[in-house]
């Protein structure tokens, strides 16, 4: 079995739509954690965290 590797940088909300359809067995990601960013991504409380990361996601 070959194994392959493809590292894609960028906002995951246009990279996943350059991939096709059940072409993904691994996503390693490092969450932005927005409530400590608030100057980024305007401060999500953790009980929001969820519902905001999930489209990104």
């Amino acid at each position: 079995m070959k194994i392959t590797t493809d590292i894609y940088l960028g906002d995951s909300r246009e990279q996943l739509k350059l991939l096709p359809n059940n072409s993904v067995d691994l996503i390693v990601t490092s969450p932005p954690y927005a409530d400590q960013r608030k100057n980024t991504y305007g401060g999500i409380h953790h009980e929001k965290y969820v519902e905001w990361f999930l489209p990104i996601s």
